[in-house]
């Protein structure tokens, strides 16, 4: 990685602004290393933007310099941009637009390739976040890492890996938390606001789901739906849901659970996670979505019913190949 280091530094020093764009919706991976590098840019002097196609969620508005984060540029072009958490450029929605103007763009990423975009490639399958690669990429470098610039980086491995407890977890994620800390990174913050902080609306929803969630396969496939008049109903938005589909895996029994959310009227996102040898990414790809082994997900844009219809067939398929 010492070479890729070296490559990135030299493409941040030729660069006059950057532009920094990460996925929709975006989660404690995304923000926490587009705002970490947006940091570092400034501290070398380098003008920089930070792009979301959605607004920040609740829970993540925690983060130093959240306030970064906007929906379109001020600037009118730039020379480097940098594309986090993704490696498919339509995945970024709006922000697309912009990033494709850049004179370079460097994509650091931790996901199963689908797309090849890019002039430089940071690439790692087995890192535990995009934020390790970054914090790494950091060290190497020898740049300073200051305590907000560790807590961002903190919070993308740690949500990444579930608190450390996901399979991803691995030594490097554990230096480099470590590492961060020594940094002056806030580990209990990241810790209460992600984990230990909901709002009321999240709680009923997931008393919701535990309820009326359906298993199936001697119950080792888990499922759950909801739809837009069941968020309606208890004032709850999709990022209640972070979390909800690892609670129906939890259960003992299950290999492969899903969660289907109708966030606004025939639009449906669905969470797939599994254990063991399982790959819910490949039933995402499937669907035009993607991700990891163990946690991929994918949207719909048609009545959750027929969604239903179509992901629980090739989840009892995927159960049945292992």
């Amino acid at each position: 990685m010492l070479l890729t280091a070296s490559q990135f530094q030299s493409e941040c020093q030729s660069a006059s602004s950057a532009l920094i764009g990460t996925h929709l919706n975006p989660d404690g991976d995304a923000l926490g290393s587009a705002i970490a590098l947006s940091l570092y840019f400034d501290s070398i002097g380098l003008a920089n933007e930070v792009l979301c196609h959605h607004v920040p969620p609740a829970n993540l508005e925690f983060l130093p310099h959240i306030e970064k984060v906007k929906l379109k540029p001020e600037m009118a072009s730039h020379d480097l941009a940098v594309m986090l958490d993704l490696d498919s450029i339509e995945r970024l929605g709006d922000p697309a637009e912009y990033l494709s103007k850049a004179k370079r763009l460097v994509v650091i990423d931790h996901h199963i390739p689908h797309e090849a975009p890019g002039d430089l490639r940071i690439i790692d399958q087995t890192a535990a976040a995009t934020c390790a690669i970054l914090a790494r990429l950091l060290l190497e470098m020898d740049a300073e890492i200051t305590p907000e610039m560790a807590t961002c980086l903190l919070t993308g491995i740690v949500t990444d890996t579930g608190s450390f407890r996901f399979r991803n977890t691995n030594a490097e994620a554990l230096m480099l938390a470590s590492r961060l800390l020594e940094a002056g990174g806030n580990i209990g913050l990241v810790s209460e606001e992600i984990f230990q902080r909901k709002p009321l609306a999240a709680v009923r929803l997931l008393g919701f789901l535990l309820e009326t969630m359906t298993l199936e396969v001697q119950n080792r496939v888990a499922w759950g739906q909801m739809t837009h008049d069941q968020f309606q109903l208890v004032g709850a938005k999709d990022e209640d849901t972070e979390g909800f589909v690892n609670e129906m895996l939890s259960i003992s029994s299950v290999e492969i659970a899903a969660l289907f959310r109708e966030t606004k009227p025939n639009w449906v996102r669905v969470s797939l996670r599994s254990r063991g040898q399982h790959d819910v990414a490949a039933v995402a790809r499937e669907f035009g979505g993607g991700g990891h082994h163990n946690a991929a997900g994918c949207s719909f844009e048609m009545p959750i019913s027929e969604v239903v219809s179509l992901v629980v067939p090739r989840m009892r398929e995927c159960l049945g190949s292992h």
